[in-house]
């Protein structure tokens, strides 16, 4: 009789140990197929240098943004240690899709600059060093002089606004404002915007 039930509680266990082994192969094959269901739409501008490092930057992030797949190229998400889990296969295969999407939104010769890397973080890092023009003083000179010869012409007041408001955002990128304190930087973008839309 005690033999019977010793029987029946390994059996129990057994049970439900197979039955756990079995909910987390099925979501870990569920999250698999959410990566492969993932499609990112192909940016209409291809990195082609510093030139439109800017533009193309912003355009992948905000593309990324909509997927939630921004973690991936910022660094909040970030590759889990244990490589034979299922959430390392996950991020694995989502990491993978990002990484094949930058190359696929770049010139050849740029993807073939990153191709070694594997993480998208470090690709976006390593573009960013390469082409972002953060500290260019030539970026800063040449921006700066396109602002001040900018003239409506025969341009739309839109088209000269949205012109004048995207060099403005290029040169605030080359030259960002660094101070010691958050609440001195947000005052000191006021200050600019209340001049830039003095000189407009």
């Amino acid at each position: 009789m005690a033999e019977n039930q010793g029987i029946e509680q390994v059996l129990g266990k057994l049970v439900e140990l197979l039955t756990a082994k079995k909910d987390d192969v099925s979501s870990s094959s569920k999250e698999i197929d959410m990566v492969q269901k993932l499609e990112l739409m192909p940016v209409d501008i291809k990195l082609e240098g510093m030139k439109n490092y800017l533009a193309w930057s912003r355009r992948a992030l905000l593309q990324l943004q909509s997927k939630k797949l921004e973690g991936f190229i910022n660094g909040d998400i970030t590759e889990p240690k244990d490589k034979l889990s299922s959430e390392w296969k996950n991020w694995n295969a989502t990491n993978a899709l990002v990484v094949t999407w930058l190359f696929n939104s770049m010139t050849p010769t740029i993807a073939g600059s990153v191709d070694t890397i594997t993480s998208a973080s470090e690709i976006w890092k390593a573009l960013a060093s390469m082409y972002s023009g953060v500290g260019n003083v030539m970026l800063l000179a040449d921006t700066d002089d396109k602002i001040h010869y900018l003239k409506q012409g025969e341009r739309t007041l839109m088209d000269y606004v949205a012109e004048l408001k995207r060099l403005w955002a290029d040169l605030d990128h080359y030259d960002p404002i660094e101070l010691p304190h958050p609440e001195c930087v947000a005052w000191v973008k006021k200050w600019v915007e209340k001049k830039r839309s003095f000189s407009f």
